[in-house]
């Protein structure tokens, strides 16, 4: 969801600079008959919009990503301590992102795994830190997927489905003719989808 707004929001400021571009185009081919109070109006409403936390964070972000892809373009080619400095920066901003819910854990991966590899000069110790940064996000996911079975396990509408389940399945594995010249999977997978909305409407 948070990601949705972010793409949103940068779409908005977008459609925003680039109403400010043509604006001012407009405004330098207009005819003198055109009221510049109006205008004004407009571009002083354009310039608010883009004095927004909303805009600025999409700026910030815009930035951040720009930086990181400078970053690991020109890291080999860095000294080490700037190399070093930059990619603590990096990090940070990893960091931020990630807490606010602003990267998927793919794209953290992708990032933390990028940042080793510009950071850590012995390929050996890249492979350790690369493979402890894999198990300790599969850790995170295996407790984020317990603790949704957990979850739904206290659902009522879920434990009442999974016993609809159970005679479907059995109901369907019984059956000698398949309706609809489905393939028996196929069939089940239907019923089974349909069992699922009914239960979770």
């Amino acid at each position: 969801m948070q990601r949705t707004r972010v793409l949103l929001a940068g779409l908005a400021v977008a459609a925003l600079a680039a109403a400010v571009v043509v604006g001012r185009s407009r405004e330098s081919h207009a005819s003198a008959a055109t009221p510049a109070p109006a205008t004004t109006a407009g571009n002083e409403r354009q310039a608010a919009l883009l004095r927004t936390p909303q805009a600025q964070a999409l700026r910030d972000r815009q930035a951040f990503q720009s930086e990181a892809k400078r970053y690991f373009r020109d890291a080999a080619a860095l000294d080490a301590a700037e190399r070093a400095r930059r990619g603590r920066d990096i990090e940070q901003g990893i960091d931020d992102y990630e807490r606010a819910g602003e990267l998927s854990a793919g794209e953290t991966v992708l990032l933390r795994t990028a940042l080793i590899q510009a950071t850590v000069p012995d390929q050996a110790e890249q492979m350790r830190q690369v493979e402890a940064l894999a198990q300790r996000y599969r850790a995170h996911a295996d407790a984020r997927n317990a603790q949704w079975i957990a979850q739904q396990r206290n659902d009522p509408r879920f434990r009442s489905y999974k016993e609809r389940e159970a005679r479907i399945v059995a109901e369907v594995m019984a059956m000698r003719d398949i309706p609809g010249g489905l393939s028996r999977d196929e069939y089940l997978r239907q019923r089974l989808q349909m069992e699922r909305e009914l239960a979770y409407r």
